[in-house]
């Protein structure tokens, strides 16, 4: 039995089967290109779509601290500086404009470490010839605080805790330590019969104080 099909049947099948083949092809190319991904916005206005960040860092920033140090004496630019805490003496000088020509610091520790609140005096040569002369200690060969050993000298109110030899009576005399009633009394005679003292060193002219007793009274008494 045969079949009997038209030519134009026939063109519309193969047509068919071409439009197939390429609809297919085009398909097969498509899946292999980039995926596009489409995001519909959520339904519920409340929810906030998220956005990719760097994660945080879990070091936290550190708060830089300062301490206020008041620097005088023999500095270009006497005043308050504000230093970073853990400061060092040389650092404050640095500050306070640097040293003068008159600066002495073999007196001075420049690495000590600086406190809040301190004051910070910066000697000069005169100082310290003068604390070299009262306490008879060369420069450099002690420290207060890791700051200047010339604090005490400087300072008028320290000063007037010294015992004067020149005119202290007895009862202010027996306050230093190894002298006594009779001691003072001494110390009073040998005033009256050869006038003041001119240095404290003329102390050991009287009679029982040798060098021992006068290394404990020096750095208690002045005779200015």
């Amino acid at each position: 039995m045969k079949f009997m099909v038209s030519r134009k049947l026939l063109y519309k099948v193969i047509a068919g089967v071409l439009l197939i083949s390429i609809t297919f092809l085009i398909y097969t190319a498509r899946q292999g290109g980039e995926d596009v991904i489409i995001l519909e916005p959520p339904e519920d206005e409340n929810v906030i779509q998220e956005v990719a960040e760097e994660p945080e860092s879990d070091v936290l920033p550190v708060e830089e601290r300062f301490i206020i140090i008041d620097v005088s004496g023999e500095v270009k630019k006497p005043s308050i500086c504000k230093l970073p805490e853990g400061a060092r003496v040389y650092e404050a000088v640095e500050a306070a404009g640097g040293l003068t020509e008159k600066a002495d610091t073999r007196n001075t520790n420049l690495a000590a470490p600086l406190a809040d609140g301190m004051k910070l005096y910066i000697p000069s040569k005169k100082d310290v010839a003068e604390e070299q002369k009262r306490t008879g200690e060369t420069p450099g060969s002690r420290y207060v605080n890791g700051n200047v050993a010339l604090q005490a000298n400087s300072s008028s109110d320290e000063k007037s805790q010294l015992i004067n030899i020149n005119t202290a009576g007895s009862e202010e005399l027996q306050k230093l330590t190894g002298v006594g009633p009779s001691t003072a009394a001494k110390i009073i005679a040998y005033r009256n019969e050869y006038g003041k003292f001119k240095n404290i060193e003329e102390l050991m002219n009287v009679s029982g104080i040798g060098e021992k007793t006068f290394a404990k009274l020096k750095n208690s008494i002045t005779a200015e």
